[in-house]
């Protein structure tokens, strides 16, 4: 499995605070059976701007150091959403925000609330080649109450991952539903923990995977935890015949 949603780097935003919480929480993705886990700490979100990739870099190079491999930890972020993105994506290298493994997908979050004129953001953002991931919506309000405004957005070219945790039910009951509900509507590409720390929140794939396979079938959880995890890592598209 690769994990796409990862705070592992120490001591920049909520994730751990020291080089053997990190390594902890790596190691135990690797037991569960992750092989690689993108690194995504917070960027531009009020206190952890975090805007300076070179250290950012040199925290995930440190961190390989350390595992040797197991698991593998590849770049990325995960950028608070403001109206500024397009001029943020424009930056391209030059700029604070790093793609999933460095590539064409970009993981992404809202704040309380969904602005109008994301629709439009992101759909300038697929003609520049870049495309948006939508971080936990089973978590946000807007799309709770309003699965469509999602589909919306998705319709535009952005993809969707879904904590593990809430497939799991550790977000409680609601988000939980949630959750079912846009697996049913077909608007999950991806599964992740947002791992944290192993005390607040661990990596829980494994369990998650279970669950998928035993609710939706072994295609759904192959698709969710590998092939299309696979695909975004390597910035190769998705097939979308597949997400029904």
């Amino acid at each position: 499995m690769i994990d796409l949603h990862f705070h592992c780097l120490p001591g920049i935003d909520d994730g751990p605070e020291t080089w053997d919480q990190a390594v902890a929480l790596c190691r135990a993705a690797a037991a569960e059976g992750t092989a690689a886990v993108v690194a995504t700490p917070h960027v531009l979100r009020d206190p952890w701007m975090n805007e300076d990739v070179k250290v950012r870099d040199g925290l995930v190079a440190h961190l390989n150091a350390l595992l040797l491999g197991e698991p593998v930890v590849l770049a990325g972020c995960e950028y608070f959403f403001s109206s500024g993105a397009m001029e943020l994506v424009e930056k391209g290298a030059t700029g604070p925000l790093v793609g999933l493994n460095r590539g064409k997908y970009l993981l992404l979050e809202f704040g309380r609330t969904v602005p109008p004129d994301a629709s439009a953001i992101f759909h300038e953002m697929s003609l520049l080649g870049t495309i948006p991931v939508i971080a936990h919506p089973e978590r946000h309000p807007t799309f709770v109450r309003n699965p469509e405004r999602l589909k919306d957005l998705v319709d535009r070219g952005a993809l969707v991952q879904v904590t593990a945790g809430c497939v799991i039910g550790e977000f409680g009951t609601k988000a939980q539903e949630a959750t079912e509900e846009l697996l049913r509507l077909g608007l999950v590409h991806v599964v992740a923990s947002d791992a944290h720390s192993m005390a607040a929140r661990p990596p829980r794939l494994a369990l998650a995977r279970e669950r998928i396979r035993r609710d939706h079938g072994a295609e759904a959880a192959a698709r969710l935890f590998e092939t299309n995890p696979a695909a975004i890592a390597a910035s190769e598209p998705l097939s979308w015949n597949d997400q029904q």
